[in-house]
Parts: structure tokens; C-alpha cells; sequence
């Protein structure tokens, strides 16, 4: 009988220790924890040249993480948290709203901004880029600014912003 209760105890001591080494409750028939498809909601960023962020949103289900990143190669990652990452991508080029309605133009305070759509009150600056003396400017490029300059090009946004540069502080 003692013989019977030792076989007893080590059959038990060498379940305890599977049951440890196991994962707890899952050899007692306990459910296991499944995982599946992850789902995320994910935010692109694309920053134009010209100041303009373009956001898109879009959820997406992960089967394989390895295929998720592979997905985005080329984007950075700037944020990630349970259920969202957001990506940002510098493009070289001016945004597609830009294209179309696309000014550079002057704030009050002498600051060369774009805009889209021509600069006015209402008018609010996609992105500063530096500081001029409005003073030094010739009457007629003055009132180009203040009225805006259009782009439509990456070429043309350039040239602008550079011979503009040569007013600068």
C-alpha cells in the first residue's frame, strides 16, 4: 500500500510540474487561448513638399506581421499602439490639391507661406517658410505676394520659393 501511495504522490508531483511547464490550467482541460487575425487601424501620412499632410485612414487585418510591415516598406513609422499605427512618408513632390489651387504667398507679419486657394484674411497658411522685409521688395513683387503666386509644379513651387529667398533676412 505505501508502495501504491509513492507511485501515487510522484504520478502527481510529475503532473504538477507539467501543469506548470505546460501553461497552467490547460492540462486540467481548461480552453487555451486562441489568436487570430489582428485588426488594426492604420493612418498614412504623406508630407508634399510644399507643407501639405495628405491622411489617410484604413483598417486592415493581419494574418502575418511579417506581410503587414512588408506592406509599408518605405513608410516610417511614427506611432504605434494596441490596434493603430500611423506611417509617414515624405514625398518629393507638391500635393494634388496644390496642383490644382496652389499659391505661395506673404502673412501680415512678412512671413513666406503656402496657401491653398489666393492668401487673404480668411486665408489660412498651409506652411511658413521664412521671414521677409517686405520693404526691400520692388512694388510689383510685393503685390505678386500679397495677391499670390500660383504653382502648379514642383518646378515652378521651386523657382518661386528660391527667388523669393534672395529677400531674406
Amino acid at each position: 500500500m505505501k508502495r501504491i501511495c509513492g507511485v501515487r504522490l510522484l504520478f502527481m508531483l510529475i503532473l504538477s510540474a507539467a501543469v506548470l511547464i505546460c501553461g497552467g490550467n490547460a492540462a486540467y482541460g481548461a480552453e487555451v487561448e486562441h489568436y487570430g487575425p489582428l485588426r488594426v487601424h492604420v493612418q498614412l501620412e504623406k508630407v508634399y513638399l510644399d507643407g501639405d499632410v495628405g491622411i489617410e485612414h484604413t483598417d486592415e487585418t493581419v494574418l502575418a506581421m511579417e506581410d503587414f510591415w512588408a506592406a509599408y516598406a518605405g513608410w516610417t513609422l511614427v506611432e504605434q499602439k494596441k490596434g493603430f499605427v500611423l506611417f509617414r512618408k515624405h514625398v518629393d513632390d507638391i500635393s494634388p490639391l496644390s496642383k490644382v489651387n496652389g499659391y505661395i504667398g506673404v502673412t501680415d507679419g512678412g512671413v513666406i507661406s503656402t496657401f491653398h486657394g489666393r492668401p487673404g484674411s480668411l486665408a489660412e497658411p498651409i506652411q511658413s517658410f521664412f521671414q521677409i522685409d517686405l520693404e526691400r521688395l520692388e512694388s510689383r513683387l510685393q503685390k505678386h505676394l500679397e495677391h499670390g503666386i500660383p504653382y502648379r509644379t514642383k518646378a515652378e513651387f521651386e523657382s518661386v520659393i528660391d527667388h523669393i529667398k534672395t529677400y531674406s533676412g
